[in-house]
């Protein structure tokens, strides 16, 4: 697959970049242990839940299914962002290998799936009062299905770097 170039290749990269941020430092408060994180993160994941009125985050402690789906983030995203920074801040180079674009594939494929539930409960949950919040809480959480699907979309129409074309001679 032909390498990112260009403003693709920064969008993906500063994503991918902040994910793990983010997926360290606040989503893994659903799962980890407070006592693992500085209170500084403690006190930003507090204020997300109250400026944005997350009923996900705000109660993640007793909703196993979204706790489910912060370990598979720990668990096979987290590895793919940092590949993924990897392969995008060489920006000398021209193509990826076929275990790339099939994990941006698996990637993609996955999260934006998981983001079809977690956008549901916002507008079905009871704790979110507001129009405004809803959408406020729908904007916040967006990128994480509209990049996703892009990277998907591009990847899997991408062209493999290596293709089969070796023929059985007898």
């Amino acid at each position: 697959m032909d390498a990112f170039t260009g403003t693709t290749r920064l969008i993906l990269l500063g994503f991918f970049a902040s994910h793990i941020i983010f997926t360290l430092g606040l989503d893994g408060q659903a799962v980890i242990p407070l006592s693992f994180f500085p209170q500084c993160l403690i006190d930003l994941g507090e204020f997300e839940v109250a400026t944005f009125n997350d009923p996900l985050m705000g109660n993640a402690r007793n909703l196993l299914w979204f706790q489910s789906l912060v370990v598979l983030e720990l668990c096979f995203q987290l590895p793919f962002f940092c590949v993924a920074v990897y392969y995008l801040s060489q920006s000398d180079q021209t193509t990826y290998p076929d275990g790339f674009r099939s994990a941006c594939i698996a990637y993609g494929a996955h999260t934006s799936t998981t983001l079809v539930p977690i956008l549901t409960s916002f507008w079905a949950s009871e704790h979110v009062a507001t129009f405004t919040e809803r959408v406020l809480l729908t904007s916040l959480y967006f990128p994480y299905l509209a990049i996703p699907l892009w990277l998907l979309w591009m990847t899997a129409t991408a062209t493999p770097t290596h293709t089969n074309s070796s023929k059985k001679t007898q």
